[in-house]
């Protein structure tokens, strides 16, 4: 049985994976999360509090904050 955080990760991983995130500055970031994250509960069926969405969204932006992972599209070639 899944539970309401692991909803909550799961939109959170399908908006991040939609949205090329190191393009957008961080307001506009949240507020494109957000909307995703929401259209995810309403096309699967879900109620997500605001509170859950934002507090999901501040959590998971956190995470991959700490992982120190860079992952923007390398527009370099080596030589």
């Amino acid at each position: 049985m899944t539970n309401k955080k692991q909803l909550l990760d799961y939109a959170f991983d399908e908006a991040i994976r939609a949205l090329n995130f190191f393009t957008f500055e961080n307001t506009l970031l949240k507020d494109a999360l957000f909307t995703s994250m929401m259209g995810y509960a309403e096309r699967n069926g879900y109620t997500f509090t605001v509170e859950e969405v934002q507090a999901t969204i501040v959590a998971g932006l956190e995470t991959l904050k700490k992982s120190g992972a860079d992952f923007r599209i390398q527009t370099w070639t080596m030589k």
